[in-house]
């Protein structure tokens, strides 16, 4: 309950308004049945026509009013709900960008997008609709018992006598209604999940004309989420029912008792009028206590699957996290060295990726990672540019622990080209200056020349204003590639890794574009990952990876003459090349 009062907290004073005209609406609510009292017994008495009138004139006055101050009261309370959802929104995504590569190893995509959709939609109905509702419910069953007692005791013990059973009745099942209301939230993020999939693998889908297979799968786990959603809602109709039943009987013992009192004289006519519409009043909050406490019970579902994620600590710490600090600006080293680097993914324990590594390479140099798939090379990549933890006192950037380093700095001086290409569906301006929004033309266009993206841009509509489609699907694979190099290069970023991020296109273009790197920025550290060997004999030095090791360091010449694992590598390269006439 703390977490849900801590969200709150910000709006206690919307809440604190909405309170008092509940408050206001409810007593005038609870003025009607005292007026027709009150004219009952006037009739009784014989008085005037225009009496009658009177008390007629003031039950409309009091019944306008309570509709204004209820609609009043649901804009606030309901308002606040929608800015406490805003709140948990914000805060949610903001979480979500802190965290490392790990995160979203280990987490499927559909799920996350559910818990900030679906679950954050469930938290605005507790904290709108649940939260005025029980706030309602308990001054109208305060307020409403006064009354009562006040018209008869006996008649009111009577007419309750049932409700502690009801109540300890409802609390026992709302228990499995919190059960059932979590599995169903659980199967629609798997739901949502399946469609991310779908939406994004759509290609895959069709190629291999899987579309009869993946309705069939989505259709199944509809059926699940079908059979999880009846299940709740049978338990929620027996409750509602339950709360029916006992309600309407005490309905109906208050007939049979309070009119044996009227004839017997202990109460009057209009005492049994105003019970019965007093009774009256709590037959809905009774009704609506069923569907209160599911809100609650699926509330707190919601709340703890949200709270799984903002409790959750990265285990890389995050640029947001950084203090403003003078070193973020002051450009790393581009000398890099690894001491003894061992390293595991999460959950892999006893796999190491990489191995006992070792390397030195200064500030400047062009040096190529080969191996075979699997050997470790994007791992070491990716250790470079700290998307994972780095063990203490294995990578240093210019002599500097890489832990040492704030990671906005070392961001900031690391140009990385992935081996997925993945661009936003924006502009192609925006897509290149993504890392540095405030570069100026001259600085895209040398971008663009480095990247070889210049001849491109004469085909595209709107040139570098051309939007492209969501993951840059309008282009090709090759101009993907360019794009994202293009984004790499910009501004004054001392090393450049691209991890196999020139597959798409031709070797002769490949070996272009790393001309023109290397003419254009000198002082750059270039580290190219590649499974094109024939782009390797330009390269300073090739570092050859085999099972997590470095296992030979030297030229394209030095190493096609020891005779090993490259020279095995680069002829299987070439002999595949000439069988595909690539």
């Amino acid at each position: 309950m703390s977490r849900f009062a801590s969200f709150a907290r910000p709006h206690a004073g919307r809440y604190g308004a909405g309170l008092v005209l509940l408050l206001v609406t409810n007593g005038l609510s609870l003025w009607l049945p005292w007026l027709l009292r009150d004219a009952i017994q006037a009739m009784e008495r014989g008085v005037e026509l225009s009496v009658i009138g009177g008390y007629a004139a003031a039950m409309t006055a009091v019944a306008c009013a309570q509709a204004v101050v209820r609609v009043a009261s649901r804009l606030i309370v309901l308002g606040a709900s929608r800015r406490i959802a805003a709140d948990v929104r914000d805060r949610y995504f903001d979480r979500l960008l802190r965290f490392g590569a790990t995160y979203y190893d280990t987490h499927r995509t559909g799920d996350i997008m559910s818990r900030g959709v679906n679950d954050v939609q469930l938290l605005q109905s507790f904290y709108g609709p649940g939260l005025m509702n029980l706030m309602n419910t308990a001054i109208v069953y305060v307020a409403v018992i006064v009354l009562l007692l006040r018209i008869d005791v006996t008649l009111t013990l009577i007419s309750l006598a049932l409700f502690p059973v009801l109540f300890a009745a409802v609390n026992r099942i709302s228990r499995s209604v919190y059960a059932r209301s979590l599995a169903v939230q659980e199967q629609l993020a798997a739901i949502s999940d399946r469609v991310q999939e779908n939406v994004s693998g759509i290609q895959q889908v069709k190629i291999y004309v899987q579309e009869e297979r993946e309705i069939e799968g989505f259709r199944a786990l509809c059926a699940e989420y079908r059979r999880r959603n009846l299940s709740m809602a049978a338990l929620r109709g027996g409750m509602i029912s339950l709360i029916g039943v006992v309600s309407g009987v005490g309905t109906l013992i208050v007939l049979l008792i309070g009119g044996r009192f009227v004839m017997q004289g202990r109460i009057g006519f209009g005492d049994f009028v105003a019970f019965n519409a007093y009774l009256g009043l709590l037959a809905w909050p009774t009704i609506a206590l069923g569907w209160i406490i599911n809100v609650f019970q699926r509330g707190a579902g919601a709340m703890q699957r949200i709270c799984e994620v903002l409790d959750e600590r990265s285990d890389v710490p995050s640029p947001l996290d950084a203090q403003d600090d003078a070193l973020d600006a002051v450009p790393i080293d581009g000398d890099i060295e690894v001491r003894g680097l061992t390293f595991s993914y999460a959950g892999e324990r006893g796999q190491a990726q990489l191995r006992d590594v070792n390397l030195r390479i200064p500030r400047g140099s062009r040096v190529a990672l080969v191996g075979p798939v699997g050997s470790g090379k994007s791992t070491l990549a990716n250790l470079l540019a700290r998307f994972y933890p780095v063990p203490p006192g294995t990578v240093f950037i210019g002599g500097t622990d890489i832990n040492d380093i704030p990671l906005v700095r070392l961001r900031r001086g690391i140009g990385y080209v992935p081996q997925e290409a993945f661009l936003f569906s924006r502009s192609l301006r925006e897509n290149i200056a993504l890392g540095q929004p405030t570069a100026s033309e001259d600085e895209i266009a040398r971008a663009v020349e480095m990247s070889h993206l210049t001849s491109d841009l004469a085909v595209f509509p709107r040139g570098l204003d051309t939007t492209v489609g969501e993951r840059g699907f309008t282009l090709s694979g090759g101009q993907r590639q360019r794009t994202t190099l293009a984004r790499a290069v910009i501004g004054d970023r001392k090393i450049l890794i691209l991890d196999d991020s020139l597959s798409s296109v031709d070797a002769d273009t490949e070996r272009a574009i790393l001309d023109q790197i290397h003419r254009r920025a000198r002082d750059r550290t270039l580290l190219l990952i590649s499974h094109r060997m024939s782009t390797l004999a330009r390269m300073d030095r090739i570092l050859v990876m085999d099972r997590g090791r470095i296992v030979e360091d030297g030229t394209h010449d030095e190493l096609m003459a020891r005779k090993g694992v490259y020279e095995e590598l680069f002829l299987r390269h070439e002999l595949e090349r000439r069988l595909t006439g690539s």
